[in-house]
């Protein structure tokens, strides 16, 4: 039993939040595109760096990004998170993706697979072994 417990900390006042009330919602100024993803990536980012250090943001970390399309979230956190490893996972591997970038100061692996014949124990990325800095393929990671 014992006394209640007190209410959390609010969340971080994520960068996205700000520009919606900047003028984001109806009527105001419309966020797109480039503009958009870069707010996302940077209010996620605020999250991964309130939380205790060494727990989710930092080196020796391999960072899984599903649905990765240009890899835009995994070069930001890159950016905050050197020494860190890759791995994308898409469909598809769109026109400028983050991919040269992420290669040159990071060990990365992008697998052109379609999420629903991912098996994650069979992603050499992961556990060790596997071709870092080469472009995948779905012969690497499905089952």
């Amino acid at each position: 039993e014992g006394p209640p417990l007190p209410p959390p900390p609010p969340p971080p006042r994520a960068a996205a939040a700000e520009a919606e009330e900047e003028g984001g919602g109806e009527g105001g100024r419309r966020v797109r595109g480039k503009e958009k993803h870069g707010l996302q990536h940077e209010a996620m980012l605020e999250v991964l760096r309130a939380l205790p250090p060494g727990s989710m943001l930092g080196s020796g970390f391999v960072y899984v990004e599903l649905g990765a399309g240009k890899g835009g979230l995994s070069a930001a956190i890159g950016q905050a998170a050197p020494g860190a490893a890759f791995v994308l996972l898409d469909w598809a591997k769109p026109v400028a993706a983050h991919d040269a970038v992420l290669r040159e100061r990071h060990s990365t692996i992008r697998y052109k697979i379609d999420l629903r014949h991912l098996w994650l124990r069979g992603v050499p990325g992961l556990w060790g072994g596997g071709r870092q800095g080469a472009e995948g393929g779905a012969e690497g990671g499905a089952e």
